[in-house]
């Protein structure tokens, strides 16, 4: 929040740290400017993440057993820089019908 100018509209999990009293505390001390709101208990169609993770599982490791000896975790990274290197198949999780509430990705 350090200088930001307009205020900020956070879309979040409902996971239980997001809702701790440090967090409360840190959003009204923001006096307005920082807005969480929360998911549903359970809407992976809603999240963006879940459609990154859906996309990677499509087309990425999981398509293939790992070989004997091979890690998981530096394909994954890889894989994941990869789309972050990507803005168009960014922007298309944001864009996905499920996910039209958020508009300041819309193209």
């Amino acid at each position: 929040m350090h200088r930001r100018r307009k205020p900020l509209h956070l879309v979040l999990a409902g996971l239980p740290a997001h809702k701790k009293k440090a967090v409360k505390d840190y959003v009204a001390a923001t006096e307005g400017r920082l807005t969480l709101q929360f998911l549903p208990g359970y809407a992976p169609d809603l999240n963006p993440d879940e459609l990154v993770w859906s996309h990677a599982q499509r087309t990425g490791n999981a398509r293939r057993p790992l070989q004997k000896g091979e890690q998981l975790e530096p394909g994954v990274t890889a894989q994941l820089a990869e789309i972050g290197n990507n803005p168009k198949l960014v922007r298309s999780f944001f864009n996905h019908p499920s996910a039209t509430y958020i508009s300041d990705f819309n193209e």
